[in-house]
């Protein structure tokens, strides 16, 4: 028995010292792999197996370690008993990987210190998430294995960044945008605009002066113009140059197309017309002077002057008031519009100066795809006729940042308009911004999708008013009038169902239909000598769907002396209108079948 005992005894020693061997091994594999984790990748499974070295060995073991990993047979070969070394007891350790810390810190208090030592060590580790969890999963082979796959995963947030790098992609969605929800602000229709590039080489600029134009306001210079623009029409981006510090003086000239696209027509000296209609050639046609004909992707720009020497058109007999005593002689009274766009689309008129029209300023008729920006249109206020920018059978047309003042409308849209966006416009003193007249002589009229917003109107005899002959046929439809200021005006908002310009005009029951008519955000002062608001509608067809909202329009001078006037007018008042509006009738006249006979 005793015997027995001390075989017990022995035994149990070995297996002490084996337990204790194993933790020092574990030890140290673990501060191998600390010191190392940076400089190569985690070690496999068979090279954590293979360094059971003691803790005082452990450096020079760790440094052999990538050379020549000890075999498991020489790991086996430390000086211990061959019954100490089965695999049973090797295994043991290996088998529960995650908690074998764990019995170690209770089974030897020798081991606890290790404990301590770990703690510390701790707190890069989270810093270092990728191989931290990589030590303690070394020891179990399928661990290993997921683990070089979870790294990919922090390797993958690199490419994380491609999301926010799509982002500025995002916000394009919404710059495109804008044009759906008005379909009738057209955009720049011709964007590489060569008027826009001052580095145009010098082979595609035709100067006039190179072609025998003399400038000095009195030769004709109209063969050298027509030279020009044959030899700039025929080349890609021509300009036709009329330079700075020259006054040209040309007759009545049709520029004509097709042309190459691009094409440049730049003034920026003085361009003008025989002064009068005394010195206009008799061949000469007395209705224009400019025209531009069969064009597409034109430009007309500069930083000059475009002069209509307009004062002797003004003054002859024929005009209104302009005979003995004020009154107007009869006979024939031609004069000429000064510039005239025809059947061409996709133009821009930017940056000029465009003064004393003989009548109208600019015309466009039958052309589509026009924006007219920064120009300036001026003559006297009792010039008459002398619209700014008369439009008419022209679709998606923009108005915008212009100065317009004159005898006539700023801007007049005929029959046959639609799309047309006009913005930050000063008009004044003028007639206003005009929709028609439409309908003369028993004609259809179809005019629809009309803005005019953020606009300026003075002195002026009308603000923003929609004309019809009687007898007409057609409808209007789809207009915006918003955030508009009044600064002393005559007939702030006014519909004219009833215009004549005589006295002889006859009643008739037919008439062009007026609705969807919005009236927003207008403000400012009104002349008393008429009711800002004045709504005269056929007998027979009535205006109908017309909004009111924040409408305060006040007296420029005095008291008001009559009430706005409205007749036959249907729609709704949103919020309360200054001065109060009690005439406008809700709901939908009764005759409501008549619509369909009327609209486009």
């Amino acid at each position: 028995m005793e015997l027995v005992h001390w075989f017990r005894v022995l035994l149990w020693i070995a297996m002490t010292l084996l337990t204790f061997q194993y933790a020092s091994n574990v030890e140290g594999r673990y501060h191998y792999h600390k010191r190392n984790k940076s400089a190569s990748p985690p070690p496999t499974p068979a090279e954590d197996r293979g360094s059971p070295s003691p803790p005082s060995i452990a450096p020079p073991t760790l440094v052999e370690k990538p050379v020549a990993p000890p075999t498991p047979a020489e790991d086996r070969g430390s000086p211990s008993p061959p019954s100490i070394v089965p695999p049973t007891p090797v295994e043991e350790p290996v088998a529960p990987p995650i908690p074998a810390e764990e019995p170690v810190a209770p089974s030897t208090p020798s081991i606890a210190p290790p404990t301590p030592v770990e703690e510390p060590v701790a707190p890069p580790t989270p810093a270092e998430k990728p191989v931290a969890p990589s030590t303690p999963s070394g020891i179990a082979p399928p661990t290993p294995v997921e683990e070089p796959v979870a790294p990919p995963t922090p390797a993958e947030e690199p490419v994380a960044p491609p999301t926010p790098a799509e982002e500025p992609v995002a916000p394009s969605t919404p710059s495109i945008t804008p044009p759906t929800p008005s379909p009738h602000v057209p955009s720049d229709p011709y964007p590489n605009d060569p008027g826009n590039n001052s580095s145009n080489s010098s082979d595609c600029v035709f100067n006039v002066m190179d072609y025998g134009a003399v400038g000095d306001g009195s030769a004709d210079d109209t063969a050298a113009f027509r030279q020009a623009w044959k030899e700039a029409c025929a080349v890609e981006s021509g300009v036709v140059l009329a330079p700075s510090d020259y006054c040209f003086k040309i007759i009545s000239t049709i520029f004509s197309g097709p042309c190459q696209p691009g094409l440049v027509f730049q003034v920026d000296g003085v361009l003008m017309p025989p002064d009068g209609p005394e010195t206009w050639p008799t061949k000469d046609s007395l209705n224009q002077w400019l025209v531009f004909y069969r064009l597409n992707q034109m430009t007309f720009t500069g930083t000059g002057t475009i002069e209509g020497n307009g004062q002797k058109w003004w003054d002859l007999p024929c005009k209104p008031h302009r005979g003995p005593k004020g009154s107007t002689l009869p006979g024939p009274c031609d004069s000429p519009a000064m510039i005239r766009f025809f059947m061409s689309s996709n133009l821009v008129v930017r940056g000029l100066r465009i003064q004393n029209s003989p009548k109208f300023h600019m015309k466009f008729d039958g052309c589509e795809g026009v924006l007219i920006e920064k120009i300036s249109i001026s003559s006297p206020k009792l010039s008459p006729n002398t619209d700014g920018i008369h439009i008419e059978n022209t679709k998606s047309v923009a108005i915008y940042d212009s100065m317009i003042s004159n005898g006539d409308d700023c801007i007049s849209i005929g029959t046959g308009c639609a799309n047309v966006d006009i913005m930050g416009v000063t008009c004044g003193p003028s007639h206003g911004i005009s929709i028609g007249s439409l309908g003369v002589h028993n004609s259809q009229a179809c005019v629809s999708n009309i803005t005019v917003r953020n606009a300026v109107i003075r002195e002026s005899d009308n603000g923003v008013r929609i004309k019809t002959w009687q007898g007409g046929t057609g409808c209007v439809s789809g207009i915006l009038f918003e955030n508009i200021q009044m600064e002393n005006v005559l007939n702030c908002l006014l519909v004219d169902q009833y215009y004549c310009l005589s006295k002889g005009c006859l009643n008739q029951t037919s008439a062009v239909l007026v609705t969807d008519l919005t009236y927003r955000n207008i403000k400012g002062t009104y002349d008393v000598r008429t009711p800002p608001i004045h709504f005269a509608c056929s007998d027979t067809v009535a205006c109908r769907n017309i909004t009111l909202s924040e409408v305060e329009l006040y007296p420029h001078e005095g008291e008001l002396m009559d009430d706005p006037f409205c007749w036959n007018a249907y729609g709704i008042q949103e919020t309360a209108i200054i001065p109060p509006i009690d005439c406008l009738q809700e709901g939908e006249p009764q005759a409501a079948a008549e619509v369909s006979e009327y609209t486009c």
